[in-house]
């Protein structure tokens, strides 16, 4: 009888346990006097049914070879030409003013004048905000349980429009990651890790009692400056 490693928690109720999600953004460069290269945004809240998401594109081309049979060609390999990430959509139901600054996608200069207090942006559409962003998965148990960070070095903050949920407004933010490509302007606790970190991110298991630690770590790679070339 084949008995699985995890027979004894596989089916336990006490796994159904939902995950509240927290998204944080920090711009690779100053985004005028609203958010420093070196400062990071709390996204805010979601609405209840959004599950904030990653979206892989996988494209792939198989290497044949005849059989020598004479049946059907034999696939020997898959080789992954293409792959992209995006996070769709990411309504936002609790913006305060500093997300409603980044909604509009361009960079703010302040005016002065009859006019000081004031900020005036281009009208952009498409523009994109190069930064970086952590995505937070809790959720409750007992004990320490194991929270997943998605941390990508390299990401594009966009406009995606606006919508509506409960009856009140959201703002609605689509995020592509780029590519990471110096591994070596790692954080000093990640260099040892270097072949984990892809050129996409990495996702980290961490226990609750550590989640503060990492952060720390994370946000303390701030001034990286190896951007990858935005396709």
């Amino acid at each position: 009888m084949l008995v699985t490693k995890n027979t004894a928690t596989a089916r336990l109720s006490a796994n159904l346990t939902k995950e509240g999600r927290q998204a944080l953004f920090s711009p690779l460069e100053d985004f005028g006097t609203v958010l420093t290269a070196d400062e990071w945004a709390d996204l805010g809240l979601f609405p209840p049914a959004e599950k904030l998401a990653i979206t892989t594109n996988i494209s792939s081309t198989d290497i044949k070879a005849q059989d020598p049979e004479g049946g059907p060609d034999l696939t020997l390999a898959t080789d992954v030409t293409d792959v992209t990430a995006t996070y769709d959509n990411i309504p936002i139901l609790t913006p305060d003013a500093l997300v409603r600054a980044l909604h509009v996608g361009s960079m703010p200069t302040a005016m002065a004048g009859a006019l000081a207090g004031a900020t005036i942006s281009p009208f952009a559409p498409g523009a994109s905000i190069m930064g970086r962003f952590i995505l937070i998965r809790r959720h409750k148990g007992a004990g320490d349980p194991i929270f997943k960070v998605y941390w990508h070095p390299r990401f594009a903050l966009q406009n995606n429009g606006e919508g509506d949920s409960q009856g009140k407004d959201t703002l609605q933010f689509r995020g592509a990651v780029r590519s990471f490509i110096d591994q070596d302007k790692l954080p000093a606790e990640l260099q040892a890790y270097k072949p984990q970190v892809a050129p996409l991110g990495a996702i980290i298991t961490v226990p609750r009692s550590k989640l503060d630690a990492l952060l720390d770590i994370l946000k303390g790679a701030a001034k990286l400056d190896a951007v990858a070339p935005a396709p």
